[in-house]
């Protein structure tokens, strides 16, 4: 019988470390589904899951704490929906991801729209690992 998945959110696949912060946004993978973004990054977590992530509004497009908060609700319930799909891909790879999801847009999201573009983000993230980024070669410009 099939294992059902767990559509929990628990504090140990939240991202909380500085470092692995920092080294996300440096030198992370960048995936983008239009109003997301995602930053995702290899790494050796401290706790036993496949994934850590962490969800980000700029307060700079949100002036109101409200809007950025509900903006994050939305971006956490999403993942929590559809983040075993990622899970099970991580897991076939036998890799730890450190995720940072940022919002990007301009107005206030639905939750429809939210959801449509994890879908996409968590696809391009399984996409990526099931081929990895090949070094391109120089190709001439003609111009």
């Amino acid at each position: 019988m099939p294992e059902t998945p767990s559509f929990s959110y628990p504090k140990s696949e939240r991202l909380k470390s500085k470092k692995l912060i920092e080294a996300t946004f440096a030198t992370g993978q960048k995936f983008k589904a239009w109003p997301l973004v995602a930053k995702s990054l290899d790494a050796e977590l401290g706790q036993d899951v496949p994934c850590q992530t962490l969800v980000s509004v700029s307060k700079r497009s949100f002036k109101r704490a409200v809007d950025r908060n509900r903006i994050k609700r939305l971006m956490r319930e999403a993942w929590r929906l559809q983040k075993h799909t990622a899970y099970k891909a991580f897991e076939e790879h036998e890799k730890q991801r450190a995720v940072v999801l940022i919002y990007v847009g301009r107005e206030l999201p639905t939750f429809e729209g939210i959801q449509s573009s994890m879908q996409t983000l968590i696809a391009k993230m399984i996409e990526a690992l099931a081929a990895p980024e090949q070094p391109q070669a120089d190709t001439p410009k003609h111009g």
